[in-house]
């Protein structure tokens, strides 16, 4: 199976992990790492995997997904950041349900969530 990853789901998933350490933000730079270690981990049990990452994708993302999040600027730093209103549930709840079962395993992988800091 081939899996198309888009960055709405590499950002969703990655602040789901960095969620109970109380991180909203993360910067594109994170991401991206998170995806390709995403790849690495799908590509190791023979599943083919693909980044959407572009600015027509991003852009995408917050007019399809601008009540969850918002491109802000931290330490210098461009990245997405998870609104206010909006909790690790509500996350979950839109943007796991329908994921297939490897793809959903590679985001929770511990070699992931290491990139990320998330250790544990």
């Amino acid at each position: 199976m081939s899996f198309f990853i888009g960055i709405e789901d590499l950002a969703a998933n990655a602040l789901i992990e960095v969620f109970d350490g109380g991180r909203r933000f993360l910067t594109y730079r994170e991401i991206e790492e998170y995806g390709n270690e995403v790849v690495r981990i799908l590509n190791a049990k023979q599943e083919e995997a693909v980044l959407i990452l572009s600015r027509n994708s991003t852009n995408d993302m917050y007019r399809d997904y601008s009540a969850f999040f918002e491109e802000t600027e931290e330490n210098g730093e461009r990245g997405v950041h998870l609104k206010d209103n909006k909790s690790c549930e509500d996350l979950i709840d839109a943007f796991r349900g329908y994921l297939p079962l490897p793809l959903l395993l590679a985001f929770v992988d511990q070699r992931s969530r290491q990139v990320l800091g998330v250790v544990a």
